[in-house]
């Protein structure tokens, strides 16, 4: 991209992951104007925004344009977020061939397994993602995982990619599929509410997160922690900001933007948010 944009220019980094992410949930909500003035050259809508990623097995570029019209090809076959889906599980370093399997489930055509060519279109703007899976990657590492219904589906333990599901599905008041998705079935099968939390550890640059997920009832008094009840949209951030290593000073802009007071010499060392969401208490311990 020619010249530096607005998030660059103002964050003083380079784009990544982050920001592939943040363009697609933009245009999930229509916003179109914000991404061109974050994100494209002079924050104007002219142009295209070039994005890249790479990672230990693949190389990913993706552009975004002003099409001249509604786009009615059937080329564009994906969804942004089918898309973000993606992006998580190739920083997370699924198995590829899960990656594969993912995508022909939801319709893309996969004509070469090295290469995936994802399109889509909202409203007038076009996103093409290509996704290159490179030769020299590294094989696959066996990983021990757990019972529940995605690790044994997967064969993976659950990672980064679970808990923004999580948040998602916690959002859309989806309880039941959270607690039937990612408790152990061992658990599951006691049939016995109280038990049933989701507790695992995940990984976001250099932290270590313990996340814990479990349903709460209104009648049951609770004590809110300090930083309790910020919104699941800044926990998400602040995990897609950490798991891009971006300084400590971008978490704590982050935070304050939403009114939270966090040091940087705190969230350099370790820091817990937690949210009361719908009928869920979701907490997360963030440990360097």
């Amino acid at each position: 991209m020619r010249g530096k944009c607005q998030v660059a220019e103002l964050e003083g980094r380079e784009l990544d992951s982050y920001d592939m992410i943040t363009v697609l949930g933009l245009l999930k909500e229509y916003d179109w104007k914000e991404i061109w003035q974050r994100y494209g050259p002079g924050g104007k809508q002219a142009g295209r925004i070039n994005l890249m990623l790479s990672t230990a097995s693949y190389y990913v570029e993706m552009t975004v344009e002003m099409l001249a019209s509604l786009a009615l090809s059937s080329k564009y076959q994906a969804s942004p977020n089918l898309m973000q889906a993606l992006i998580r599980r190739l920083l997370c370093n699924h198995r590829h061939s899960l990656i594969v399997e993912k995508l022909k489930s939801y319709g893309v055509p996969i004509e070469d397994q090295s290469q995936f060519n994802l399109h889509c279109s909202v409203g007038t703007i076009g996103v093409d993602m290509v996704v290159n899976w490179q030769s020299n990657a590294p094989e696959y590492i066996f990983r021990k995982f757990g019972t529940c219904k995605v690790e044994q589906e997967e064969q993976r333990p659950l990672d980064h990619y679970d808990l923004v599901s999580i948040l998602y599905l916690a959002q859309q008041n989806r309880t039941r599929q959270v607690l039937q998705h990612y408790v152990p079935q061992e658990i599951l099968n006691e049939e016995s509410e109280g038990k049933q939390v989701v507790c695992f550890q995940s990984l976001a640059g250099d932290y270590q997160v313990d996340f814990f997920f479990q349903r709460i009832h209104n009648d049951v008094p609770r004590e809110v922690p300090s930083r309790g009840n910020v919104s699941s949209a800044t926990m998400h951030n602040v995990l897609r900001r950490l798991f891009a290593g971006h300084t400590p000073e971008l978490t704590v802009k982050e935070l304050a933007d939403k009114g939270i007071r966090i040091s940087k010499e705190e969230v350099s060392r370790g820091f817990d948010l937690a949210r009361i969401l719908n009928d869920n208490f979701i907490e997360m311990q963030f440990k360097k």
